[in-house]
């Protein structure tokens, strides 16, 4: 009898348990990316890129000032405020829908706002518990965050998702989360940075004039101490930041054949670093070694690969130009900026800790006078099916070459 009674019970309990509480997804307004710009009163302009359900078939496309959406899979709306709370609460007035951002892969940040400093974004975006921490955040140059958000990305239906998807496959970086810019915004052994987007008005000639616009990475933003925008720095230097702190996914190093103008490329599909710090004195040393693997994607000499001394002359001169661009960003930053980009702080704090609190609260001083040692080493473990480069194999092979091209003095000349 008590068993049938349990049995009882727990249907009864299966068919009127339900969340009575919970909100239908059709009450809510899907948040795909947000903007954050500051008008000319100073107030908080906080835009929402809103996904419309019933659109999803349709090609992606901006929206008018409002939120109309016309054919389009989303639709752009905007609040103004003092603060970003206070802007978003003006936002959700104009949405017959309760806003979710739990579903916001992307943030972009105005140039101008940026530059005033996004303290109090940063403030409400981690403290909101609806805001996920791997959101990727986005610095608009040369525009304001509403202008990019209405702007169109013909092969997605989101262009938010477009954004995402350029900076992995274009720039060869792993992703730049909220998380990741909160840690390095709270460290003192490293400035945060940002990627950059910007509007290019001259892709997609053929597309009709409202859609004619379209985005693009654009290096990295440099942050200060204080937050706010000091600057930006170009795509092929952000290659090597993002290789010195750990965050590349892969990229293409070129470099130029000694005693010629023909270049030879290098895709390496795995890389990494190795960075050690020393104190001599009252200078920082920083001992850094870029390395990677890959195979030869491109040979325009008459080199012929298959003959081992040129396969180690192309490794050389392509390990002498890593090293050289990656410590001319190392300097860049050194002498114009004053920012500890690279993490250089951290590496120094674990390897002598006591010596870090002394020089911790004026670090950025210190890095502008520190010392650099950096080298690379890579692996070329294919070459190609062929030997030299197309046009000239019907030339003398490269084993026809003067046999001094090759002998130690001449390669010490180049390579020192």
């Amino acid at each position: 009898m008590y068993r049938k009674f349990g049995i009882v019970l727990a249907l009864f309990q299966l068919f009127t348990v339900s969340c009575w509480d919970q909100e239908e997804l059709n009450d809510r307004a899907i948040w795909i990316c947000s903007g954050v710009d500051r008008d000319a009163n100073g107030d908080i302009v906080l835009s929402g890129q809103i996904l419309v359900p019933s659109q999803q078939g349709g090609a992606g496309g901006g929206s008018g000032n409002g939120s109309s959406s016309g054919n389009n899979g989303y639709m752009v709306v905007s609040g103004r405020g003092q603060n970003v709370s206070q802007a978003a609460v003006n936002m959700q007035g104009k949405l017959s829908r309760r806003v979710f951002p739990s579903h916001r892969r992307v943030i972009v940040l105005g140039e101008e706002f940026a530059k005033d400093g996004i303290v109090n974004m940063l403030d409400e975006h981690s403290r909101n518990p609806e805001v996920r921490l791997r959101t990727d955040i986005f610095v608009v140059k040369g525009t304001t965050a509403r202008e990019l958000l209405e702007t169109a990305y013909p092969l997605e239906k989101i262009p938010a998702i477009g954004a995402l998807k350029e900076l992995e496959h274009t720039s060869g970086m792993n992703q730049l989360t909220f998380m990741r810019f909160l840690r390095a915004a709270s460290n003192h052994g490293i400035s945060p940075v940002l990627p950059v987007i910007s509007l290019d008005q001259n892709e997609y000639e053929n597309q009709n004039a409202m859609n004619k616009q379209a985005f693009q990475i654009n290096g990295l933003g440099i942050f200060d101490d204080e937050l706010k925008l000091k600057g930006f720095i170009q795509p092929e230097e952000a290659i090597y930041v993002n290789w010195l702190t750990g965050m590349l996914a892969r990229t293409t190093v070129s470099a130029l054949v000694p005693n010629s103008q023909d270049s030879v490329s290098l895709h390496l599909s795995q890389n990494g670093r190795k960075i050690q710090s020393e104190v001599k004195g009252d200078k920082v040393v920083m001992h850094i070694q870029l390395y990677g693997k890959g195979v030869i994607r491109e040979n325009q000499s008459r080199l012929d690969l298959r003959h081992p001394d040129n396969v180690k002359l192309v490794k050389l001169a392509l390990e002498k130009e890593a090293a050289k661009a990656a410590k001319q960003v190392i300097v860049k930053m050194q002498k114009k900026y004053g920012e500890d980009i690279f993490g250089f702080g951290e590496v120094l704090h674990r390897s002598n800790p006591q010596y870090w609190k002394e020089i911790m609260e004026n670090w950025n001083y210190h890095f502008t006078k520190a010392e650099l040692d950096v080298k690379a080493n890579f692996s070329i473990t294919q070459i190609g099916l062929t030997g030299p480069g197309l046009h000239w194999q019907e030339e003398k092979k490269s084993h026809d070459y003067d046999q001094n091209f090759f002998q130690p003095s001449v390669l010490d000349d180049f390579f020192h």
